[in-house]
């Protein structure tokens, strides 16, 4: 799929758009699957050639290594996909688009997407991040796994997205802390002082389950220079996703429908060739209206019981980033300054938690029945500042030194309440706890890549890095104040403070300009923290728990076969992990901490083959295999596991098959279609408490996705058809025994069934 065309305005013609078809041919990984395409073509300068130049020639552009690269030349196995691919698809959420892409692995529940890459993961809620996230390079999200909400991805618009790069293994070098599975960048559209651009869009889709509610998506966005140095843009976007799922408690259909608004304003300064600031604002607001969470018992993967009351979530971002890029003469100053604030609530239904009938029984005896809603908020704000220079020592030696700071205010608040099961009323609350959380880290790295010959190089980098933590929590307890009296509050704190240092080295042999070979030895980790209640007196408890760091043994393979009819992209890598952080419940079973558990190890292999065998057909296939299990079984005191185990949400064997073809209409349109199938190997659960419950350890069956799509395009108007999920698989993305369901086993997620939309856009 040349998705690269839709962005083209209205003067392109006929001719220049079969030339370019004709041209079109891209390097191994280069997307998702999802039909790959040159993915790039923003007005951004690469070294000695335009972005319109490496459009043209077919190469994608990306910036995993902080500098623009062709994607076939970048020693990290990177995959990058469009935001106007992900658009015809459809593939508007996180939980869309992070399910297709080679080495992720996606567990959605309670609204969040929460990522695996490579297997490196325990649990959403088990320490800190293994995913770090950035925006426009800025980092996004708390380092602190509760501040965070535990890692969730961003879930942005593509309407408001140039392209996301997904960075598999460890990027401890260049990105720091919280990327030890690997990295997400977001990469947003940048104003340009071309002309005036713009688009304006809407669309329409309905679910085929849960009443058939239709959804709707409406998006403009406008490019203004203000002069030859100067230019503005700015986009607006409200979308509706509509509901499947149904409540047999409340009666409400369609409970997990969602609305989502933004808006974006961005702004460029280009007064010389030497000198620029770009800005930018991202506000996001979204509604959710119940989980996409069925349970079991009820016999369809579309129906669930959850609470009164329970199910609502809101979720804001605002995002602020400047960059200032200055050539120094022989060097250039990069200054990347980001301030991001995310307000986050919902409403959980804990009814099934063992606690739930003896606690509320001690808080309100005069009930016999009872509902246990959490009212759960978390706010993030984040400041980061990274300045580095760059540069080369003639045509020898590139290099990159910098130095990284951010400080983050995490507050997270959760307030127990017993309703009545039967319309939701409050008898009253029985628990609050609120954490505040601080942290600080201090960083520089440097990366310097040596040319041995005009074929082969060697890039060694390094990185330095001390951090301090705060926590202070309050809590309170209250049953029943006649019999117990009236409860004071409980005050804990605690402090922690580390330092990591992580490298790599990367040789990178290249036969030919259009083949590449490469080693990679790359170290991650992610930062430890405080366990407030270690002094509680009563029993053991770590006063913090350590970092936990992998590394990644990698040999890879990218380039063309058959000129460029045929890419080829294959690595295979060996991850070791130490001091897993383990989330764990006290002796007492009244709060957890966090712990260091031991060792484990991720093998695997993935590859991606693209062919374009003639003008305008394009065929894609990529597979992956990860075993990725532990090497030593949890202590006693931690959730069961042993050695030998699975890693939780990994699957071995994944895949997906492509198949895209776009040819003359007419001599004025265009028409393009698009198949995809993709196919998620079968995967296990999170650890279960103890050995006795070893075989209720949740198991996620395999399953396939078939998406497919349609376009006609002609002289700026595009108008696009879809249908995912075509066969209206179920196919189950999170939940079950000890997940962070809320405690009920028989609560699972599945794949949105299939969904029929339509979508029209004029660029101008």
């Amino acid at each position: 799929m040349n998705a690269y065309m839709r962005g083209k305005t209205a003067t392109q013609t006929k001719s220049a758009r079969l030339a370019t078809i004709a041209r079109t041919h891209t390097s191994g990984l280069c997307a998702l699957g999802l039909a790959l395409v040159p993915a790039y073509a923003s007005a951004q300068q690469t070294a000695g050639q335009s972005a319109r130049g490496a459009l043209e020639s077919g190469d994608i552009i990306v910036t995993a290594q902080k500098r623009e690269e062709r994607l076939r030349d970048v020693p990290v196995p990177v995959t990058a996909v469009s935001a106007s691919t992900l658009t015809d698809q459809n593939q508007t959420r996180a939980q869309d688009f992070f399910s297709n892409v080679p080495g992720v692995n996606l567990q959605f529940q309670n609204n969040r997407a929460q990522l695996a890459i490579r297997g490196i993961t325990t649990s959403p809620a088990s320490g800190n991040p293994v995913v770090g996230f950035t925006i426009d390079d800025v980092p996004y999200g708390s380092s602190i796994g509760q501040g965070g909400l535990f890692g969730a991805a961003p879930d942005l618009d593509p309407a408001e997205l140039e392209r996301i790069e997904v960075l598999r293994g460890p990027q401890g070098t260049l990105y720091g802390a919280s990327s030890i599975g690997g990295l997400v960048k977001y990469i947003t559209k940048s104003p340009n002082t071309d002309g005036i651009s713009g688009s304006i869009g809407a669309g329409a889709n309905t679910v085929y389950s849960g009443g058939h509610e239709l959804g709707y998506n409406i998006h403009g966005a406008i490019n203004v220079p203000l002069g030859d140095t100067f230019a503005v843009r700015a986009s607006a976007l409200t979308r509706k996703d509509p509901g499947y799922i149904n409540n047999v408690l409340t009666g409400k259909k369609n409970v997990n429908s969602s609305r989502v608004t933004s808006g974006r304003l961005s702004a460029l300064w280009k007064p010389s060739e030497t000198f620029s600031v770009k800005l930018g604002a991202l506000y996001q607001n979204t509604d959710v209206f119940g989980r996409n969470t069925a349970d079991t018992r009820l016999g369809s993967p579309y129906l669930q019981n959850d609470q009164f009351g329970t199910g609502r979530g809101n979720y804001k971002i605002q995002f602020y980033d400047a960059t200032l890029t200055a050539d120094l003469g022989g060097m250039t100053l990069t200054s990347v300054s980001g301030y991001s604030a995310s307000d986050n609530f919902h409403y959980a239904d804990f009814t099934a938690s063992p606690i739930t009938p003896f606690v509320y029984n001690l808080a309100f005896p005069a009930y016999t029945d009872f509902g246990n809603v959490f009212y759960n908020t978390h706010t993030s704000k984040k400041l980061s500042q990274e300045l580095r220079l760059s540069g080369s020592v003639g045509q020898a030696i590139e290099w990159i030194a910098g130095g990284f700071y951010t400080h983050e205010q995490n507050n997270y608040r959760s307030i127990g309440t017993a309703t009545d099961p039967t319309n939701g009323n409050i008898y009253g609350v029985v628990g609050r706890w609120r954490n505040n959380l601080t942290f600080e880290e201090y960083a520089a790295f440097g990366n310097i890549t040596a040319r041995v010959s005009e074929q082969f190089d060697v890039q060694f980098g390094a990185r330095y890095s001390e951090n301090r933590q705060n926590m202070n929590q309050v809590s309170r307890i209250q049953l029943d104040p006649a019999t117990f009296g009236i409860a004071p509050d409980r005050y804990v704190s605690g402090k922690a403070k580390g330092h990591s240092f992580t490298y790599q080295v990367t040789p990178r042999f290249k036969p030919s300009p259009d083949h590449m070979i490469y080693g990679r030895l790359a170290t991650g980790y992610r930062p430890g923290g405080p366990n407030p209640n270690c002094d509680n007196g009563t029993e053991f408890v770590p006063c913090q728990f350590r970092p936990d760091k992998v590394v990644n043994y990698e040999l890879g393979a990218k380039g063309d076969l058959l000129g460029p009819a045929l890419s080829y992209d294959v690595s295979i890598y060996s991850i070791d992990w130490k001091d897993l952080q383990q989330t764990q419940v006290s002796s007492s079973g009244t709060f957890t901490f966090n712990s260091n558990v031991g060792k484990a190890r991720s093998r695997g292999v993935e590859f991606a083959l693209e062919s374009r065998p003639t003008s305008g057909l394009t065929l894609a296939l990529w597979g992956a295999y990860n075993d990725a299990q532990l090497r030593d079984s949890f202590p006693v005191t931690a959730v069961y596991a042993a050695a030998g185990d699975r890693l939780p949400f990994s699957s071995r064997y994944s895949g997906r098959f492509s198949a895209s073809y776009e040819a003359p209409i007419t001599d004025d349109v265009t028409g393009l279609i698009g198949a995809a199938a993709t196919y998620v190997g079968n995967r296990e659960g999170e650890f279960v408490p103890t050995q006795a419950e070893a075989a209720l350890r949740e198991k996620y069956p395999s399953y396939v996705q078939v998406n497919l799509n349609a376009s006609v395009m002609t002289e700026g108007w595009k108008l696009n058809v879809y249908v995912q999920n075509l066969t209206n698989k179920a196919g189950v993305t999170g939940g079950g025994y000890n997940n962070q369901t809320n405690f009920n086993r028989y609560w699972l997620n599945y794949t949105q069934p299939r969904t029929v939309g339509l979508s029209i856009e004029k660029t101008f």
